[in-house]
């Protein structure tokens, strides 16, 4: 266990993957400061019900820890940072700063990792793909099963609410059923392999 600061958006972050960020509020500059000169990490949750600049936001209770990968000083005085999403965490419990900032006792959450994706979900890797190549993106051929699903699930246009699910999800072969009925949903594919229908 350990303790993080969280930084709770209307948005999820998921591992392996980026976010750009605009950073305007004191408690929030102070923060990703403190991270980027002790080089340690922050935790993006999704915000339940709220607005990501109240104090009383209801927050989900698992989150994607995540570190500064890149920051500029932005033209309109802002602070710009691009986060990337490291691991999942389970929230324990939760104190609030008199600034406003909420720190979380955490729990690292072990990824069910497969490294090759199995047969009938091959055409995933064949979407990423072709999705990758349309946005102009070079996908790493040495990722993992769950790394590829992340990305997916990153880049196709799925409710907010469905990435939360899928981020909650423990097992990888299940985010990947999931995620398998969800393009089916979407018509991205048009049927379902002999294979994936068994799971």
């Amino acid at each position: 266990m350990t303790e993080i600061p969280l930084f709770p958006l209307k948005t999820v972050l998921l591992p392996c993957n980026t976010l750009g960020l605009k950073i305007f509020e004191p408690r929030y500059l102070d923060m990703i400061a403190a991270c980027m000169r002790e080089d340690s990490t922050f935790g993006v949750v999704l915000i339940h019900k709220g607005e990501e600049t109240g104090v009383d936001t209801d927050i989900y209770s698992v989150g994607t820890t995540a570190t500064v990968n890149d920051w500029e000083n932005r033209a309109d005085g802002l602070l710009g940072i691009t986060a990337l999403g490291i691991d999942r965490f389970e929230i324990l419990s939760t104190r609030t700063q008199h600034d406003g900032l909420t720190f979380a006792e955490v729990k690292i959450l072990e990824e069910s990792n497969t490294q090759e994706a199995p047969e009938q979900f091959h055409y995933m890797l064949e979407l990423l793909d072709h999705i990758s190549a349309q946005e102009g993106r070079i996908r790493k051929t040495d990722q993992s099963f769950s790394e590829i699903l992340y990305q997916l699930i990153y880049l196709l246009p799925l409710e907010t609410a469905l990435k939360q699910r899928l981020l909650e999800i423990p097992d990888c072969a299940d985010r990947a059923v999931i995620l398998h009925a969800e393009l089916i949903r979407l018509g991205v594919i048009q049927y379902v392999k002999p294979e994936a229908a068994n799971e």
